[in-house]
């Protein structure tokens, strides 16, 4: 690993799994146990934890120790690079030594210009019980942390338990990790206790939402190391919209249901966008991320109809209708916790760690550079898709939700090879694709709404007003997308 690299995992441990944890942990070996109490420091509009950084001052037993932690490759990887300290005064030059040291300089520096000092913005009391593990392979640490997160009147309990590798190879780690999985029904979090706090010290109990970001490498990038960013911001927007819903009670469930798709549907489209260049995953795990894309299909559809069609009806002035629950419909926080849910996530986050490992397909002769390969994809795909409007007219529900995937596909690959584009262009076309999805989507929401109230008008008369509001509204909407599918197709194509 790199200098200051470490490799860990993080699960929240369900309250019925905590006593056989526990027991195992005490069980074998020589457990250590220890009261941790740490500050965690930011500048008042949070600088550090924009650029990525954690900053923590914590008290081990009888010693203090600072740390900076940040980011590194991959999912598993993170920066972290710890310093002891004769008491509880911090020293951001004490890291001067590390580019992340380093930015912490410039972050403060920064802030005191504009009048701003760092200071604790919140503080984790917790008791760990930890022992190291031998498996084939592999030396992990396993910790196991309960305790609270405190952040002025504002209490976050803490229950979790992470492997850090300590030597050996990851794919042991991950390995051993999945056993543990298995016997306690662990659930996988990618926060660390840093998130957690400052997302407690906003004012929000709950798992902020994760929507997409446009993954970021080098422009001279490999298709491979390209692929490699990409895979790493799609995993972090499922998992952490996954452990949002996990936590039942979340108060913006429907948007963390509809995010945690678009991150299983960028994740599709990124195995479509990098096809031939790049190792495919195995067919299960393609398989069961169309599974779960379903599942929670059948949610966010409960959740539209019951909100903003049935929302509109009623200010149309539609007669009283309350559709019946789907009970195809599962619960999202249990589908989340779910043991084969689980074993999805942790199974995509080990084949994303053995990537490097696996062997890519030839090259093709003579087809010029990555960057010349992913415009001339975009381009073929936009010919696809402009072919896709012109037929418009004559496309009926099926062909229109076909015509709607094509067009995020190519909003997604677009932002998938963003580093390569030329910037102004690529924010034009950007632009263009996103009215023409939105429009298509509404139209999608129409035709599913219009299907179920359908199904009712042999019970409940009622239904038949809801059926025609709807079909003059999805003609409405038709012609709009029509109109923005036109204005895509005349976008000025991606340079070769």
């Amino acid at each position: 690993m790199p200098q200051h690299a470490e490799i860990e995992l993080k699960f929240l441990v369900p309250a019925a799994s905590r006593a056989a944890l526990v027991a195992e942990l005490t069980g074998r070996g020589t457990a250590r146990r220890v009261a941790l109490t740490a500050s965690y420091l930011d500048t008042p509009d949070l600088r550090l934890a924009r650029g990525g950084l954690a900053w923590r001052l914590r008290r081990e037993g009888g010693r203090w120790v600072q740390a900076l932690k940040s980011a590194g490759a991959g999912t598993l990887e993170r920066f972290e690079h710890e310093v002891q300290r004769p008491d509880a005064t911090p020293d951001a030059a004490a890291h001067a030594d590390t580019v992340p040291g380093r930015e912490l300089a410039g972050l403060l520096a920064d802030a005191r210009k504009d009048g701003l000092e760092a200071g604790v913005r919140f503080q984790t009391q917790v008791r760990r019980l930890a022992r190291r593990v031998r498996t084939r392979g592999a030396v992990v640490e396993i910790a196991f942390d309960e305790g609270r997160v405190l952040a002025g009147d504002a209490v976050l309990r803490l229950r979790e338990v992470e492997f850090e590798l300590v030597s050996g190879s990851v794919a042991a780690l991950l390995a051993l990790a999945e056993r543990w999985r298995q016997r306690f029904g662990l659930i996988l979090d990618p926060r660390n206790k840093a998130e957690r706090g400052h997302a407690l010290a906003c004012g929000g109990l709950d798992a902020p939402l994760r929507k997409a970001r446009v993954p970021r490498y080098a422009k001279g990038a490999s298709a491979a190391e390209a692929f490699a960013a990409v895979l790493d911001e799609c995993l972090a927007q499922v998992n952490r919209n996954a452990i949002a819903l996990a936590e039942s009670g979340t108060a913006q469930r429907a948007e963390q249901v509809h995010q945690c798709r678009v991150g299983i549907r960028r994740l599709r489209s990124a195995l479509r966008a990098f096809q031939g260049w790049v190792a495919e995953p195995p067919v299960e795990l393609v398989d069961g991320l169309r599974t779960l894309f379903a599942a929670l299909g059948a949610t966010r559809d409960r959740d539209v109809l019951g909100s903003g069609v049935a929302a509109e009806l009623a200010q149309a002035g539609a007669p009283p209708l309350t559709l019946p629950a789907d009970p195809g419909a599962p619960d999202p926080a249990a589908l989340m916790r779910a043991s084969d849910t689980q074993r999805l996530l942790l199974a995509w986050v080990t084949w994303r760690a053995g990537l490097a490992s696996v062997a890519a397909p030839p090259a093709p002769a003579s087809k010029g550079s990555f960057k010349r390969q992913a415009r001339l994809r975009l381009r073929r795909w936009h010919k696809r898709l402009a072919a896709g409007g012109q037929a418009f007219d004559e496309l009926e529900a099926a062909a229109l939700h076909a015509l709607r995937k094509q067009v995020k596909r190519q909003r997604y690959a677009l932002e998938f090879f963003a580093p390569l584009l030329p910037r102004k262009p690529a924010a034009r076309y950007l632009q263009a694709l996103a009215a023409a999805q939105l429009g298509l989507g509404e139209i999608n929401d129409l035709v599913v709404a219009r299907a179920a109230y359908q199904a009712r008008v042999s019970s409940d008369p009622a239904a038949w007003f809801a059926v025609g509001w709807l079909t003059a509204r999805i003609a409405e909407v038709r012609g709009r997308a029509r109109e923005e599918l036109g204005h895509l197709a005349a976008v000025a194509p991606l340079p070769r």
